[in-house]
């Protein structure tokens, strides 16, 4: 609990006794109005008021730092015992900051004099977690620009002029040219998108100012904050989207049939990297409905199929690029990297080592979007600045056809 004074009134700070028993007291309540939640868990439980306040005594303990830079109480539940279960049963119904929310409200009512907060948000306390949400929300703003700018401009060349640059301009992309930039900034946007919602899951746990988010897994995270639910279950699935659809616009752009065969484009590895890609959104739509302590081993299951399948669907994507092969052993360096971190995480889970677990799968969601803007960028160089250094050589030269020329350069 943080507690400050409001300005132009008397000071009335309380002391660190009163601030921890009207802490247990509204605790108390909380607990007892969600009583059905904890016995849905244990049917045989039998619960009163009284023996609540007991465990919650004997319980809780406190560390006043009042006359610190931070002028806050530190009340800490002993983990695994009574009242952390009840919490936990209860947190499974309704998300822990509703409880650090009406601890806040009890507690501001019994001290109005005073500021008090008992949890953390997006925007307060403001912090380097703001800081860098603001920097990614200027850079995701950047690249919807970029991509919408991308799409009028191919909306805008005719479809018989497939190869051809504009007359108009000898230097303006061609047709191809352009859906490959449109490829690449759906994969700029939805990475920088994924980058953009982790962090907004950091800055969302209630309990950053005490704890860092870095430590606890990502469905902790969404499971402590409505805010952070509702972001993973809406935005996390539109982020999904790109890689799937980046690859739809690449592949028919080469000619290359979807997810069903066509007369002249068979099926191949680029099917199979397009279904992977394909079940991104809903792999991750189930990875965050799953969050909750009832469903963890779903989540856990949904969570290693999603990773299997952005490093699938990756290396798929850079197998299909025609110049810039370099991107290829990129990618497969990251994606080697990714697998061992990943079975790093796994065991560190299994071992119940949760928080060094838990930084591993940091590492791991941030390589996701690292491949994807390693793909964006082969993408763009190869729709621009490769091309045109390829035309450039073979159309200044005289030694062999053009045709050829280009043909042998793009395949090296």
């Amino acid at each position: 609990e943080e507690i400050g004074h409001r300005a132009g009134l008397a000071p009335a700070q309380p002391d660190a006794v009163a601030v921890a028993e009207a802490w247990k007291a509204a605790a108390l309540e909380y607990i007892w109005e969600h009583r059905l939640a904890c016995q849905q868990h244990w049917p045989q439980l039998r619960l009163s008021r009284a023996a609540l306040k007991k465990y919650l005594d004997a319980e809780l303990t406190q560390k006043n730092e009042l006359h610190g830079p931070r002028s806050r109480v530190v009340l800490t539940l002993q983990a695994e015992r009574v009242c952390h279960r009840l919490l936990w049963a209860v947190g499974d119904a309704f998300p822990p900051a509703q409880l650090l929310f009406s601890v806040e409200v009890a507690l501001q009512a019994q001290w109005p004099l005073c500021r008090i907060r008992c949890s953390d948000d997006l925007v307060r306390p403001p912090n380097i977690f703001s800081f860098v949400l603001l920097i990614l929300t200027l850079l995701l703003a950047w690249s919807f620009w970029g991509l919408w700018h991308t799409a009028m401009a191919v909306w805008s060349l005719p479809l018989e002029g497939v190869g051809k640059r504009p007359p108009n301009d000898a230097n303006e992309p061609t047709r191809e040219e352009r859906l490959d930039q449109l490829a690449a900034r759906v994969l700029i946007c939805g990475s920088l998108g994924t980058f953009w919602l982790l962090h907004a899951l950091a800055a969302s746990f209630p309990l950053r100012s005490l704890h860092s988010p870095f430590k606890r897994d990502l469905g902790c995270l969404c499971a402590y904050s409505t805010a952070a639910l509702r972001l993973s279950r809406l935005v996390a699935p539109m982020t999904a989207m790109a890689m799937p659809v980046a690859m739809a616009i690449r592949f028919d752009r080469l000619g290359l049939s979807l997810i069903v065969p066509m007369p002249g484009r068979p099926a191949g590895l680029h099917t199979a990297a397009l279904l992977s890609a394909s079940c991104l959104p809903v792999l991750t739509m189930a990875s965050a409905w799953s969050v909750r302590s009832s469903l963890y081993s779903h989540h856990q299951l949904f969570i290693v199929l999603l990773f299997l399948a952005h490093l699938g669907s990756s290396l798929g994507f850079a197998a299909h690029f025609e110049m810039v092969k370099w991107a290829v052993l990129s990618a497969t360096f990251w994606v080697i990297v990714a697998f061992y971190t990943f079975a790093k995480y796994a065991s560190e889970f299994s071992s119940v080592s949760l928080v060094r677990a838990a930084k591993l799968q940091w590492a791991c969601a941030h390589m996701v979007p690292v491949i994807g803007l390693l793909l964006a960028a082969a993408l763009e160089v190869e729709s621009g600045f490769a091309r045109a250094l390829v035309d450039f050589i073979c159309e200044n030269q005289d030694v062999i056809p053009t045709k050829m020329c280009k043909r042998m350069l793009r395949n090296a």
